[in-house]
């Protein structure tokens, strides 16, 4: 398990600015926005010096707050599986005829981006940690 720095309330900012642009290209019937915000969360998944958001938020208030220890492989799964999940629903859109349903699908993706950020409470990340449990009693059998 690797261990990285972070800022706890940068985290937040970018997922939230991420949740407001993919509301945005709902209201729009935007689905290039939800393609833009699908590759720039699976760019965050490689690493967190891709996340702009970010990056821009956590210069402009390091001084401010004290950075968390977090398991980069949580983030990176959390950013990738939020970018997939995006990306998904752009296919939806772009080559299949259920447009209704796809926007929809956008929508609960922006429901658990959004919950992820105010409330705390990260599905991707449960997934995660269910993920790890598994694989590592795999291992000790």
């Amino acid at each position: 398990m690797q261990v990285c720095s972070i800022y706890d309330r940068s985290l937040k900012f970018s997922r939230a600015l991420y949740a407001i642009l993919v509301l945005a290209a709902f209201f729009l019937h935007n689905k290039w926005l939800v393609l833009f915000v699908a590759i720039a969360t699976i760019l965050g998944a490689f690493s967190v010096k891709l996340n702009l958001p970010y990056q821009i938020h956590a210069m402009l208030t390091k001084k401010n707050y004290t950075p968390i220890q977090k398991d980069s492989g949580e983030l990176n799964f959390v950013s990738g599986a939020t970018g997939f999940l995006l990306l998904i629903g752009f296919l939806l859109l772009q080559y299949t005829q259920m447009t209704n349903f796809a926007w929809i699908y956008i929508l609960v993706v922006d429901m658990m981006i959004f919950l992820a950020c105010l409330v705390g409470f990260c599905v991707a990340t449960l997934m995660y940690v269910t993920f790890k449990r598994l694989f590592s009693k795999q291992t000790n059998v």
